[in-house]
């Protein structure tokens, strides 16, 4: 029987041995015999470096909010909420760097990361806090769109809206719902940690010193008890490998070697890591697994490269897209995106070389080039070089040109976070008052309980993203449940724009608590 055949079998392993399997809250057994679920796929060293890999690579890049300028170029945003949130401090707990990684965990091995949007002194988006993916479900709502059932500390579900939640989800079937990596790759994962856990029972309880024992005669059960009591004493363990042994009573030694078995067990562990990395989209190399280093281009560094490429610049382009969309709420004048710039840099002559080119050629600026090294400005370093070759003699010699000036905040800029804030909360009432007029269709008695049971809480969402009095919030969230009440869900058809200028002029008025 192979190695492989052995593998496969229940009886191969102990699954149920606590200390080499801790039986997750989600996952299912494998034929090998092991449950593999995102706990115990962990405890596999191919699938914890390439989780390591990939979360730790995308959450040491910042990520970095920028306002549009009217010349197409870009600045930081340095005062715009959103940059202390995404850059710095997510929530009270975590850095930036710990909830980035965390996402990423969930994501690659629960098939999507969640974090609740939460308000406060910051704005819309004050906080942003991470939910364990074994606590949240996605439903489908009957006229489309969805929502979130949450378990909170008490055991129960309750609905959370999707605008409430940062969703990042992996590979999907559905567009909305992330493939979980374990458990497709749960024949791969189980079949490593059976090879990895035979392995080790075979050297902590293995009692064949490379010989086998012979007697010329039947033993008794005492005897043979007694035989077999010795030779485990001598040598079970790694402790007692490689001993001599005392033999008696005409027993015979006889040398062995290494079996095929044993050389297939050393094969089969490089194999499973090699068939996990490629779930992951991993080269081999940057996993510690040097058989094919080569596999990915001609060199370390470019192959280093291509991981960027190919297996992290995906999910950057996922965290952009989905900022962009659930968090921020001008994306004509805003936008966030991650800096690869370090991870992307080669040699450092082929650098410079670049460098050299480009600031000859006229399209970068040595104050450019000292940004892209780190590196702070100098005077006078902000001027363009125009090569003489490229036009003609006597064309007057051109001003050299010079950057865009950084533009200051002004009062319109304040009056433009505000509109943010405004917006998401009609946006939150319209998405709100919607579902519950599509709920209510056949049971129009229940329309005006389902208004007044939002807006007695709403007065709370409004005061604290607007950060205005409870009052003055309190008495909007009063007027919107009358009309709705009086009126219908036919009146929200202008709110979006005539409800959001009302409550700017409410916030810019200054109303006290």
């Amino acid at each position: 029987m192979s190695l492989l055949t052995q593998l496969l079998q229940p009886s191969a392993l102990n699954v149920a041995d606590e200390r080499y399997w801790r039986m997750g809250s989600i996952g299912s057994t494998a034929y090998s015999g092991v449950h593999v679920s995102p706990e115990t796929a962990l405890m596999s060293s191919a699938v914890w470096a390439c989780t390591r890999l990939i979360s730790e690579s995308v959450a040491t890049m910042p990520a970095i909010m920028y306002r549009r300028l009217a010349d197409g170029g870009k600045e930081r945003a340095t005062n715009h909420p959103l940059y202390t949130v995404l850059h710095d401090d997510p929530n009270e707990i975590q850095t930036a760097f710990i909830f980035k990684r965390t996402m990423m965990v969930h994501a690659l091995l629960y098939g999507g990361g969640y974090a609740r949007i939460t308000p406060g002194p910051r704005g819309p988006v004050d906080s942003l806090q991470p939910i364990h993916p074994d606590d949240i479900t996605t439903e489908a709502l009957p006229g489309g769109g969805i929502r979130y059932m949450v378990r909170g500390e008490d055991g129960v579900r309750r609905p959370v809206n999707a605008e409430d939640v940062f969703h990042l989800p992996g590979l999907s079937l559905n567009g909305v719902d992330g493939l979980s990596l374990v458990q497709y790759a749960r024949e791969s994962i189980g079949l490593a940690l059976a090879a990895e856990g035979y392995s080790a029972k075979f050297y902590s309880q293995n009692a064949r010193p490379s010989g086998i024992l012979k007697h010329p005669n039947k033993l008794s059960p005492e005897a043979a008890q007694r035989v077999k009591e010795s030779w485990e004493a001598a040598h079970a363990g790694l402790q007692n490998a490689h001993r001599v042994a005392v033999l008696e009573e005409g027993l015979e030694w006889i040398q062995t070697g290494m079996t095929n078995q044993d050389a297939e067990l050393i094969a089969q562990l490089d194999w499973s890591a090699a068939d996990i990395a490629r779930f992951f989209n991993v080269p081999l190399h940057m996993i510690q697994l040097m058989t094919k280093s080569t596999s990915w281009g001609s060199g370390i560094e470019e192959m280093g490269i291509e991981f960027v490429v190919f297996t992290l610049l995906p999910w950057v382009k996922n965290w952009e897209e989905l900022i962009t969309k659930k968090l921020i709420l001008a994306p004509q004048a805003y936008f966030c995106e991650f800096l690869l710039d370090n991870m992307m840099r080669g040699k450092l002559q082929d650098r410079y070389n670049a460098y050299a080119t480009a600031r000859n050629w006229g399209w970068l600026s040595a104050n450019d080039v000292r940004r892209l090294e780190n590196m702070n400005p100098i005077e006078g370093g902000d001027q363009y070089l125009r090569p003489v070759n490229t036009v003609d003699m006597t064309t007057p010699e051109l001003p050299p040109m010079q950057r865009t000036p950084t533009v200051t905040p002004t009062e319109g800029h304040y009056h433009l976070l505000l509109h943010e804030a405004a917006s998401r909360v009609v946006r939150k009432e319209i998405a709100a008052m919607s579902k519950a007029a599509k709920r209510t269709a056949d049971a129009p008695d229940t329309w005006a309980r389902e208004v007044a049971e939002f807006y007695e809480a709403h007065g709370a969402f409004v005061a604290e993203t607007l950060r205005i009095g409870r009052s003055a919030a309190d008495a909007y969230a009063a007027e919107q449940s009358r009309a709705l009440q009086e009126h219908g869900a036919g009146i929200m058809e202008d709110w979006e724009t005539r409800r959001a200028g009302d409550l700017i002029a409410l916030a810019l008025g200054g109303v006290d608590a």
